[in-house]
This record gives structure tokens, C-alpha cells and sequence, in this order.
């Protein structure tokens, strides 16, 4: 089980950080640590190896600027992998403050669908209840996908980071 996780968290690395090659403006990088060890019971922050459940782990994607040319609306997405769970609160940019979701400069969304469609925080789902139509409060364990909409101007040779954390289910 620990094995195929690693497996699935290398690839997360190479494919789902979407890393654009030279030939493109914007160069997209992820590293990722351990920075909890659920099995000593200590913060850590090692580069990720092997996880096992209970493990928390930050992922950091550089977003570097690379052409001569300047981007308005930079999206950055990050995906939540597969065995994990995102851990509230952790995406950089995020605060909560009187019920309301704010960020500087990044407004932060999130996918419930793998990334097809993002909403702003908190997210809500619609059901049908006999008859009527209820609004729930979606858990933010249910996350898929995290994106981020730089709000200024990303200019050549700009570099931009962001982060987030999640936790190896049990």
C-alpha cells in the first residue's frame, strides 16, 4: 500500500504539477516534504520519500516567469492526490476572518470535481430533498483540486509561489 502511494504521489509530481517545458512563458515546478511523521509523532520537514497514513505533507509550486512577456490572471492549480486529504486552512492565501474568505493579491478556489469547476470558499453543494432544494456545506476533505487566480501582473522574470498541505488517509 505505502508503495503504490509513493508511486502515486512521484507521479502527482511530474504529471500534475502540468511542468511546461523550456519552450514555454511560464516554467511550473513542485517540490513536495514531509512535514509530518505520523509514526514518530514529530514535525518534520524532510523531502518526500515514503508517507505512510497519518503523514502530512506540503507541496510548494513555483511559478517563474521565463519570457519577456507580462500575464495578467496567472491560474495555478494544484491537485489533491489520490489517498490524501486536503487539510483546511493550509492553501497559501486563504483566511478566514467573520465567515468570509479573503486573500491578498490570490484568490483561492476550489474543485469538488476534479478539477472540471471551482468555487470560492465555502463550498456548497445543492441536493434535492423531498421535493425541495438544500444547500450543504461541503467538507473540505472532499477537495480535489486547489486553484489560485494571481490578481496582478506576472512579470517576465517575476516568480511566484504557493502551497499547501494534505494528510495520507488511514
Amino acid at each position: 500500500m505505502k508503495r503504490i502511494l509513493v508511486l502515486v504521489l512521484v507521479l502527482f509530481c511530474f504529471v500534475g504539477a502540468v511542468g511546461l517545458s523550456n519552450e514555454e512563458p511560464v516554467k511550473v515546478s513542485i517540490e513536495s516534504y514531509k512535514v509530518w511523521d505520523s509514526r514518530t509523532a514529530t514535525e518534520t520537514l524532510e523531502i518526500l520519500q515514503e508517507v505512510f497514513p497519518g503523514d502530512e505533507i506540503l507541496y510548494v509550486l513555483t511559478y517563474e516567469n521565463v519570457s519577456e512577456s507580462t500575464f495578467v490572471g496567472l491560474q495555478m492549480v494544484g491537485m489533491i492526490p489520490e489517498g490524501t486529504f486536503y487539510i483546511k486552512g493550509s492553501a497559501t492565501g486563504e483566511k478566514r476572518e467573520h465567515e468570509e474568505w479573503e486573500a491578498k493579491d490570490i484568490e483561492l478556489r476550489f474543485s469538488i470535481d476534479g478539477g472540471i469547476s471551482f468555487s470560492k470558499p465555502p463550498v456548497f453543494t445543492e441536493e434535492v430533498v423531498g421535493g425541495i432544494t438544500v444547500k450543504k456545506l461541503v467538507n473540505p476533505i472532499a477537495y480535489t483540486d486547489i486553484l489560485w487566480i494571481y490578481a496582478k501582473d506576472f512579470r517576465p522574470f517575476d516568480i511566484l509561489k504557493v502551497c499547501y498541505r494534505v494528510k495520507v488517509s488511514e
